[in-house]
C-alpha cells in the first residue's frame, strides 16, 4: 500500500519479563483475546496506519522486551522513540525498580541527544498492571509517588479486564500530539496484512 505519511510516531513499550507489555499492545491492536499462560514475546513490532479528518497517521509499536540485556540496543530505540509506555507489576516490586531506572535510562539519553537537561516533560507513561490480582500487590500506589514524584503521569489498569486501559490509551494519544480517535475504541480495522520476512502487524484503520 503506497500512501503518504503526514505524521509518523513510535511508541517504544519497556518493562520486565511477565508484566503483560504483550497483554497491553494486544488491547490497543483491537485484540480482544486475553491469554492466561505466558509466551516470551515473539512478535516485537507492530504499525498501524490510520485515516483521520483527512490526514494519514501512522503509529509504531515496538515491544523492547528481547533488548532487556542489550544495552546498546535499547538505547537505540530509545533515541528513536517519540512515546514511552513504561509496564510493570503491581504484584511485582522487582518489577516497578526496573521501571524506575528504565525512566532514569530515558532521560539520560534523551538529554545527551538534545544536550539539554530540560527533558522531564518526555511523553512517558508508568503502567502499574495487573490490578485485577490487587489482594497480591506488591507496590503500593503511594510507594510510586514516593519514587516517580507526583508529576508523573500513571494509571494503574488491567490487562486481563481491561480497566483503565481506554483511558491509558488516550493519554499515549495526548501526550504524543495524536488524535483522540487513535484509541482503539474510536477506530474501526479494514484490513489487516502480516508480513511474513518480518515479525509485523499492519493494520489499517479508518475513523
Amino acid at each position: 500500500l503506497s500512501v503518504q505519511i503526514k505524521y509518523l510516531l513510535r511508541i517504544v513499550v519497556l518493562g520486565a519479563p511477565r508484566v503483560g507489555k504483550t497483554a497491553i499492545i494486544r488491547r490497543f491492536l483491537g485484540d480482544d483475546g486475553f491469554e492466561e499462560q505466558y509466551e516470551p514475546t515473539t512478535e516485537d513490532f507492530h504499525s498501524k496506519l490510520y485515516h483521520i479528518r483527512g490526514e494519514r497517521y501512522q503509529l509504531d509499536i515496538l515491544d523492547a522486551s528481547k533488548e532487556r540485556d542489550f544495552p546498546a540496543k535499547r538505547r537505540l530505540s530509545i533515541l528513536t522513540g517519540d512515546i514511552f509506555l513504561l509496564v510493570f507489576s503491581v504484584t511485582d516490586r522487582e518489577s516497578f525498580t526496573e521501571i524506575c531506572s528504565l525512566r532514569e535510562e530515558i532521560f539520560t539519553a534523551k538529554s545527551k541527544l538534545t544536550k539539554s537537561k530540560e527533558n522531564r516533560q518526555l511523553p512517558i507513561i508508568i503502567c502499574g498492571n495487573k490490578t485485577d490480582l490487587n489482594t497480591s500487590r506488591g507496590v503500593q500506589h503511594s510507594d510510586i509517588c514516593q519514587s516517580l514524584g507526583e508529576d508523573s503521569v500513571l494509571f494503574e489498569v488491567s490487562a486481563k479486564d481491561c480497566t483503565n486501559l481506554e483511558e491509558m490509551f488516550e493519554a499515549l494519544a495526548v501526550l504524543g500530539g495524536l488524535p483522540t480517535e487513535t484509541r482503539p475504541s474510536l477506530h474501526r480495522d479494514i484490513s489487516i496484512h502480516t508480513l511474513c520476512f518480518k515479525p509485523m502487524n499492519n493494520n489499517y484503520s479508518t475513523t
